[in-house]
Parts: C-alpha cells; sequence; structure tokens
C-alpha cells in the first residue's frame, strides 16, 4: 500500500511534490507560495493524524471519517510520515506510531529529570501503603501522568502513564490547583459536568491552606485518592504525587492518616530536585 514511488502534486496550485525522498516546494517565480497559515494547517493536520494513530485508529478509511478529511490528502500525509519513520505500517494490524516516534519519546523523558528522580520514592511509597502511586504534571488544563508504581492489593485501576485526565476530576489536577487564584478554580472546576461548584470551591479552600487535596470519588466511582504537590526551591509547584485506592481501603480518617506521610514524601523529592 505504501511502496515508494514519484508523485508529482499540482505546482500551479502550490502543492508539495515529492521525487523519492526528496521534498520540494515550487519555485517562487511560479508566483506560489504556502502562507504561514497554511503551514501551520498542514502541520495541524499531519498532527491530527498522528494523534488519531496513536488512539488506536489503524486504517486510511477510519483516519478520514475521524478527521473530516480527504483520502487524497490523508494519504499524501501518511506517505511523508511514513517516509520520516513517525509512522508504519504492519500488515495484519495497520497504521501505528513509527520507530521514529519512540526515539522521541525516549529523549523526551531523558529531558525531564524529575520521573527518574522521584522514582525510587514513589517506589517506597507504594511499599509502604500498599496502595498505588501516580506522578503527574500539568499540561495546560489537564494533569498528565508521568508515573505509575502499582500497590499490592487485589485492585486494578485502569490509569496508566501517559494518561491525560481533567484537572479538577482528580486528585493530583486539585493538588496542582492548590496555589491557582479562585476565579482559575472556577474555571477548571466548570469544565467537569455535574460537578457542584460551590462544594467543590469550599474543598479547594481547605486544600489550599493545608497543601493537600482528596479526589472523593470525583473521577470515577469508588476510587479514591489522596494528593500533595511537589515544589521547587523558589515553592513553585511543578508535579504532584498520589496514593490511590478504592474506597475500603480509603475511608476518611485513612486519607487524613496519609497526609503527612504524603508530605514527607514530597518533600524528599523536592530536596532531591533542589
Amino acid at each position: 500500500m505504501w511502496e515508494q514511488y514519484s508523485t508529482k502534486w499540482n505546482v500551479e496550485h502550490g502543492h508539495i511534490f515529492k521525487n523519492c525522498s526528496t521534498l520540494y516546494l515550487p519555485h517562487q517565480k511560479l508566483g506560489v507560495s504556502m502562507s504561514s497559515k497554511q503551514g501551520n494547517q498542514a502541520l495541524n493536520k499531519a498532527i491530527s493524524v498522528i494523534d488519531a494513530i496513536a488512539d488506536g485508529h489503524r486504517q486510511l478509511k477510519d483516519i478520514c471519517e475521524l478527521l473530516d478529511l480527504p483520502k487524497s490528502t490523508v494519504h499524501r500525509i501518511l506517505q511523508g510520515l511514513i517516509e520520516a519513520r513517525y509512522i508504519r505500517e504492519v500488515k495484519g494490524i495497520g497504521l501505528v506510531l513509527g520507530t521514529k516516534m519512540i526515539q522521541l519519546g525516549i529523549r523526551a523523558q531523558q529531558d525531564m529529570p524529575l520521573k527518574e528522580i522521584a522514582k525510587p520514592f514513589l517506589r517506597a511509597l507504594a511499599e509502604e501503603t500498599q496502595d498505588t502511586v501516580h506522578l503527574g504534571i500539568k499540561d495546560e488544563d489537564e494533569i498528565f501522568y508521568l508515573d505509575k508504581i502499582p500497590g499490592e492489593r487485589a485492585i486494578q485501576l485502569r490509569s496508566q502513564v501517559g494518561d491525560r485526565l481533567p484537572m479538577a476530576a482528580t486528585g493530583i489536577g486539585k493538588a496542582l490547583m492548590v496555589d491557582m487564584p479562585k476565579t482559575e478554580w472556577q474555571r477548571l472546576i466548570k469544565k467537569q459536568q455535574g460537578v457542584d461548584l460551590e462544594a467543590m470551591l469550599i474543598r479547594m479552600a481547605e486544600y489550599s491552606k493545608k497543601d493537600y487535596s482528596f479526589d472523593l470519588e470525583d473521577n470515577e466511582d469508588l476510587v479514591r485518592c489522596v494528593a500533595v504537590p511537589i515544589r521547587n526551591k523558589y515553592n513553585n509547584i511543578i508535579a504532584a504525587i498520589s496514593i490511590t485506592s478504592i474506597k475500603e481501603y480509603m475511608p476518611d480518617e485513612r486519607m487524613q492518616a496519609l497526609i503527612p506521610l504524603m508530605k514527607s514524601y514530597s518533600q524528599k523529592i523536592s530536596e532531591q530536585i533542589n
């Protein structure tokens, strides 16, 4: 399906054309140039195609339907991505992320030492509590799970490293929010359907005062967690850690008792970072 061949697009309309592995742009004297806006649109489409494949859309037809793009456009984008090793085709499976994406992922982790610094403390915390421990950071209006250490209890949580969840819906997210102004709390909480705004604002005021947060089944039934922020030497919040389990193992009394333990581990991680 994706064998190499030489293709030439309509130069009069300013399209890029390809000859083997070299990409060419029409010469300026033809009166055709790609504007900054067009370039951004092309880049956004390519990113959308990568995201679609990462989300499990394996066939050309599925990607076209998802993104509402013409088959010729998606086909052209895929040709470039496959050639650059960002995407590859696996027989019997379809389109998957390529080796270049794996390399970039490894480099991204290397450029983010927080995960490696925190890992031994996360493991120790999981061992001490027998519960699942998460490490997360703020990514726009969401939290991004950097790491997860499973607990020893006979339960399995759906969270995975790389997951993104709404900020106000999670314990880690609320811990990342404690230094934000009330107006920002309101904006993030309002993004969640079915949440009592005033009740959550009262909770956030308490969390902000005492530098911790709870997830009281806010995101998933029966799942609770205790979270605390991690701060740098300037006292800015850079991440958060949480202990998560089901309600049976997280009664109110235990959640309160876990706060000082969580803060001690957060302080140890901060000291290593700083």
